[in-house]
């Protein structure tokens, strides 16, 4: 289907030249010119399209009623129509219809160039066309194509640089009225502040809204344990234990009711009658001092008091446990007894005496080896228990980091702070008696942790303190080093710190940055000086240019306050 191209009365031959470059996927074109039209009125113009067209592979076809173009067109070699409907119907003109028309074809021609390039075949594609394969309504120009004439009219070029100067003029009024900002900086005299501030740590809950008080917590570790063994490695040989008792001694040559007084030169030994075998005893040296009162055997009193003896080295241990009611004779009797007289001490014989226990001889123990700690065992249990101590301390340490949390456990620079308490069991002695033993280590750690943000915060409270009540403590303070002074647990703690600081009078300065808008900066420093009383300087920073005024919008303003330190 050919595509009508309806040519304005305004149009160049630039301009259909540039219609066919833009008819990208038409290749039928129909230039349909007006009587009035200044396009297609010289041999140039028509040689020029022919030239574009077949640059363009394009078929181009004219429509005119005016005998000039189509003489023109027909000469060039184009394909010529005097109306629409000729067109639908395929018949094209082969000659000028007149011969005035010939003659201004020919008067044209002869301004033309000399040589004319020769004429193309017709447009049999064209021809072939019926009426309903073109457009259905060839009178009357499309959307597309008015636009497209309209735009590339003077008016349409108009239009594009009236709008183009308005977007630039909106450009610069907003440039230079909505794009600049301006810092203001005012300085203000500023006086320095020392202040060495002491800080008391209490538990938490108790040092709310007091001033140079802060919470603290108070760190109590579980208890960390550790068990280790300690055995014995020596052996000890421990000798037997006599068995001890006691003997009643009677008389046997006395009557019923006779009674002596006996005592022992020396020790007297005794002998076991009663066939339980080489048994024999001794009085201790308790016994060898005594007085005794011995009776007759047949009073059957026993004598006073009882004769106290032990086994002797023959019978030592558990052979000297003998039952009671033996029988025993005196073997030394004649040399270590005698009883008293009238006027001295007469010997004796042991066949004087009737010599019994009346209790069972007991206490007896045979010799044995036994284990005993040495020095070696008792060094290795000490440097286990050492190992033992240092190993829980560091633990508990550790965990009383992690019960701190991001808060700092307090420690003087002597390093005192944390407690640690050490409970060790009582270690063997050296020679003692006994078995392999488990003991138990136990360590725990105390302390005291504070927040170092809320000491900061504290320090700068009190500085704040010292500013008089017609001025404001200025950003920025050096709050100093916090320091432990002094720390224990329970959650008690001395901080300080020397904090350094800067006041000014105070100024608020907000309402001002509406008043300036708009001002110029000689005038708005001027202003800024008269009303702000404790202001020595105005400085004005313009950004991204310099102007001659302050933006119009006061959110474009910042006014700041800088502080001047003598």
């Amino acid at each position: 289907m050919s595509k009508l191209l309806y040519v304005e009365p305004t149009d160049e031959i630039t301009d259909l030249v540039d219609r066919i470059r833009r008819a990208e996927g038409d290749r039928d074109l129909v230039f349909v010119v007006p009587p009035d039209g200044r396009a297609l009125r010289s041999s140039l113009d028509l040689q020029l399209l022919l030239q574009y067209t077949r640059g363009f592979q394009k078929r181009v076809s004219i429509v005119s009623g005016d005998a000039q173009v189509q003489a023109l067109a027909i000469r060039a070699g184009f394909p010529t129509f005097t109306t629409l409907s000729q067109l639908e119907q395929g018949v094209s003109l082969r000659s000028a219809p007149t011969a005035a028309a010939v003659a201004a074809g020919t008067a044209v021609a002869a301004a033309a160039p000399p040589e004319a390039p020769p004429a193309p075949s017709p447009n049999r594609g064209l021809v072939r066309r019926t009426p309903s394969q073109l457009v259905a309504r060839p009178e009357e120009p499309s959307g597309q194509s008015r636009w497209s004439s309209w735009w590339h009219s003077p008016r349409g070029r108009n239009w594009m640089i009236g709008s183009g100067a308005a977007v630039f003029v909106i450009g610069v009024l907003a440039v230079l009225f909505l794009l600049p900002s301006a810092t203001i900086l005012v300085g203000v005299q500023s006086h320095r502040i020392n202040d060495s501030v002491t800080i008391q740590g209490t538990l938490s809950g108790q040092s709310s809204g007091v001033l140079d008080v802060i919470p603290t917590e108070a760190l109590l570790t579980p208890a960390a344990t550790q068990t280790f063994t300690v055995s014995p490695s020596g052996t000890q040989v421990l000798p037997p234990t006599p068995a001890t008792g006691s003997l009643d001694i009677c008389l046997n040559s006395q009557g019923a009711s006779g009674s002596s007084s006996m005592t022992f030169q020396a020790a007297p030994n005794f002998q076991d009658t009663s066939g339980n075998g080489n048994l024999s005893f001794s009085a201790t040296a308790s016994g060898q001092s005594g007085t005794y009162t011995v009776y007759s055997c047949k009073s059957g009193q026993p004598s006073q008091p009882s004769i106290p003896v032990q086994a002797t080295s023959n019978s030592l241990g558990t052979q000297g446990n003998v039952p009671a009611d033996q029988q025993w004779t005196w073997t030394n009797a004649s040399s270590s007894a005698c009883i008293a007289g009238l006027f001295a001490c007469q010997p004796v014989t042991s066949n004087d005496f009737t010599i019994t226990n009346p209790s069972p001889m007991s206490g007896g123990q045979d010799s044995k080896t036994q284990q005993v700690f040495t020095s070696s065992d008792i060094s290795s249990a000490q440097q286990q228990q050492q190992t033992i101590d240092s190993n829980l301390t560091s633990q508990v340490e550790k965990t009383l980091k992690t019960m701190a949390g991001h808060d700092v456990i307090a420690q003087d620079s002597s390093g005192n702070g944390i407690q640690l308490t050490v409970t060790n069991p009582t270690l063997p002695t050296v020679g003692q008696a006994g078995q392999t033993e488990t003991l138990t280590v136990s360590v725990t750690a105390a302390a005291s942790a504070y927040s170092p943000s809320t000491a900061k915060a504290a320090v700068l409270q009190d500085l704040k303190s010292k500013v008089p009540t017609d001025g404001e403590l200025l950003a920025h303070p050096n709050l100093g080093t916090i320091a432990v002074v002094a720390a224990g647990p329970g959650g008690t703690l001395t901080l300080s710190s020397n904090a350094v600081g800067y006041w000014a009078p105070r100024v608020d300065l907000a309402p001002y940055r509406s008043r300036v808008t708009f001002m110029n900066p000689g005038s708005a420093k001027t202003y800024l000086l008269a009303q702000l009383p404790g202001a020595s300087s105005v400085t004005i920073h313009q950004s991204p240019f310099a102007l001659p005024w302050l933006p119009l919008i006061s959110g474009r303003i910042q006014i700041e306050r800088v502080s001047l330190r003598a």
